[in-house]
């Protein structure tokens, strides 16, 4: 099973992303989304397939210790286009975000752990999953419905998180000052 580390928005933020979330569910039963899996809206800092957690853990928590809960702001709406589309909320590439992003990796590294390529840094699309599994013609829905529904959110990551999915399992969590 894969393990992914995240972070998750503050409520207020993700109540904002109900609306499109709502409209993609009414679109078709069998597309992915936050709530059907039972998770926050979250950016995603790494995905890893099997892994011992403990490792993992550890780094995490020396690495969010002193961490404050960041802002952001998203900003737009996109499609990662394919067979099975994904849906998402971009958030506007801050330094801070990258560098969040790479500090993260850099303390990974001593959990010995090796990542999903497209979230190494100088890879990575920061973004939050609004729905995935869409086929291309619900991927058009999806996109048509969400424009007119999109306002720009402000945003705080306030909660880094492991988990292992699918089901989501959380093994461990820090919420974060804001």
């Amino acid at each position: 099973m894969p393990f992914a580390v995240h972070m998750e928005l503050d409520p207020y933020a993700a109540a904002e992303l109900q609306p499109i979330i709502e409209h993609v569910e009414r679109i078709s039963p069998n597309v992915v989304t936050p709530r059907r899996l039972k998770v926050e809206p979250h950016i995603s800092l790494a995905v890893y397939d099997g892994l011992d957690p403990k490792p993992l853990t550890n780094t995490l928590d020396a690495f969010s210790a002193n961490m404050s809960a960041p802002s952001i702001k998203l900003s737009s709406i996109g499609l990662f286009p394919g067979p099975a589309s994904v849906l998402f909320a971009a958030p506007v590439v801050s330094a801070e975000l990258l560098a969040l992003h790479r500090d993260f990796h850099t303390a990974a590294a001593s959990a010995g752990v090796a990542c999903w390529p497209h979230y190494l840094p100088g890879n990575w699309v920061p973004h939050v999953t609004l729905a995935e599994q869409l086929s291309p013609e619900e991927a058009g829905a999806a996109i048509s419905g969400a424009t007119g529904l999109w306002q720009p959110v402000a945003a705080s990551l306030q909660r880094i998180s492991l988990v292992r999915f699918h089901p989501v399992e959380l093994l461990w969590h820090r919420q974060l000052p804001g």
